[in-house]
This record gives C-alpha cells, structure tokens and sequence, in this order.
C-alpha cells in the first residue's frame, strides 16, 4: 500500500488541501450562477404569498423624464394571481415639483392619480381581470408584474454571474442579457405600446359623416407614420440591459431584483439627447 504523504504532525496533506478548498466558498462553488438563479425563482413560485414594492424611472439625455417615477406596490398570492397599486403624478403636476427626486415625490402634496391593477395566470398566459375598482386607460402596472418578470428573466439568453461583496446570507445575481434577446425585449415592449396607442375609430368611422371619417384617417395616417419612425429607431438602437438579483440564500428566494437598461443609438442622424436610461427595482417581502 502507498504511502500517505504527511505534514508536519502526522496529517495528511489531501485532508488538508480538501478541508481548505471546502471551507472557503470564495475558492470552490457548491454550484453554479445559472442553477442558483432558477432555484429562487422557483422558490418565488411556489411561495402562497409575497408581498413587494417597487419603483422605476426613465432618463432621456440625462434629465429624468418627469412622468416616468412611478411607486408601486402589490401582492402575489395562490402563486398565479397578482395585484398591483400605485399613486402616479398627475399629469397637471409641474415639472419643477416631479423632477425633485423620490423622497420629495412621495411627500408631495399635490394631485395623485391613483391605478390598480389585478391579474392571473390561466393556461400559462397572464391575463388582467377586469373588476369593480381596477383601472385600464393609460395603466403602467399590467407591464410590472414581478412575477412574470422573472419567468421571463428565466427563459432569455444570457450570461449569469455571482457579484462579490454581497451582505451575509444572500448572494448577488449579475445577469446580463445578451445583445439580440436585450433588443429583442425592448421592441416587443414597444411595440405594444404603440398598438395601445393606436386609434380605434377607424372602422366605426365608415357609418359616420365624412367629417369624422377624415379625422379617423387622418388619426391613422398620423400613427403609422409615428410607427414607422419607431421601427426604423429600433433598427438603430443599441441596448444594454442587466438585471441583479439578490437572492436569500438559506430559503432559495429573490429578496431584490433591480433593471439597468441604456439605450444608445447609431447613425449619422441621430442625437446624444435622444439615449435613455431605464431604471427599476423591486423588493419581495412577507413570504408565507
């Protein structure tokens, strides 16, 4: 039989070399980004409750876009029914008094616009349930369910990796879509928005006078040439977009997730005021 090699003392230099890689999850991982991304969000969907709230806002050429804070909160219950609620700036506020930042927002006196929104999970597909106190025109909250988010989060292409420096008991996600799927997210986002915009007059317009039939065509004429705009925008756009997920490390489940999207674009005709910053976050709480 071979000889163990020994240290000093009679311990065996392999005990030894296992004991150090094994205590220090800095050297060795247990394993890797990827698979501690899908453990919490499955943890996420098999939790009966959570509870969260959030905040996002969007910079154009480095001056926040005023109408963009928004402050949201809500619940995730029975894992596939979400209802969100928040208090959005009237669009009457002034500029002046929206452009103060967060802290002096959530403390404004001025006119708020209260939104509430409730969905479910049926057949796989979100849908929004149409209630008694929820609100539909011009409502930013379908878009901000956290729970689909992730879902979404977890069937993109991209590149996962752990941060340093995370507090004790939890661990950070650097999870960078990649540049086509980061596109790819942008545009269908948009897209959507500007089918919601679209006029709806146009095939009631056909039985009326032929003033309204002229302002239905004219209100199309002028939405696909703003559509068009878009598309040929996108075909310029270059989007980075990375999202961090804090993750509890004992219970497998999300504590934060928080969004970074720059957009830039490329071209002669192109302006630095027209880049955009996108920012988001969102804390879970209150698991059951």
């Amino acid at each position: 039989m071979r000889k163990l090699l020994l240290l000093k003392g009679g311990v065996p230099l392999i005990l030894t070399l296992y004991c150090i890689l094994c205590s220090g999850c800095s050297v060795i991982r247990d394993k890797p980004a990827k698979e501690d991304l899908s453990l919490a969000l499955a943890g996420m969907a098999g939790s009966d409750e959570v509870a969260f709230e959030g905040a996002n806002m969007l910079t154009r050429g480095g001056t926040t876009v005023p109408e963009s804070l928004l402050f949201y909160g809500g619940t995730v219950e029975d894992h596939k029914k979400v209802k969100l609620y928040t208090l959005l700036p009237d669009k009457s506020a002034s500029q002046k008094t929206a452009a103060k930042g967060v802290k002096d927002l959530k403390s404004s006196t001025y006119a708020l616009k209260p939104y509430y929104s409730q969905l479910e999970k049926k057949d796989g597909r979100w849908e929004l349930l149409t209630t008694e106190n929820s609100s539909e025109e011009g409502n930013p909250l379908p878009a901000l369910n956290p729970l689909k988010q992730l879902e979404e989060l977890d069937a993109m292409e991209k590149n996962v990796t752990e941060e340093a420096g995370a507090g004790r008991g939890t661990s950070v996600l650097r999870i960078e879509l990649t540049p086509s799927e980061a596109r790819k997210q942008l545009s269908v986002e948009l897209e959507k928005e500007m089918q919601n915009l679209r006029p709806k007059g146009l095939e009631s317009a056909k039985n009326s006078t032929a003033a309204d039939q002229a302002v239905a065509k004219a209100l199309e004429k002028l939405w696909q040439k703003k559509n068009n705009e878009l598309q040929e925008k996108l075909k310029q756009a270059n989007v980075e977009t990375v999202y961090h997920l804090t993750i509890d490390k004992k219970h497998n489940l999300p504590r934060r997730l928080t969004l970074n999207r720059k957009v830039s674009y490329s071209g002669e005709t192109t302006n630095k005021s027209d880049n955009e910053t996108y920012v988001s976050k969102v804390d879970f709480t209150g698991y059951r």
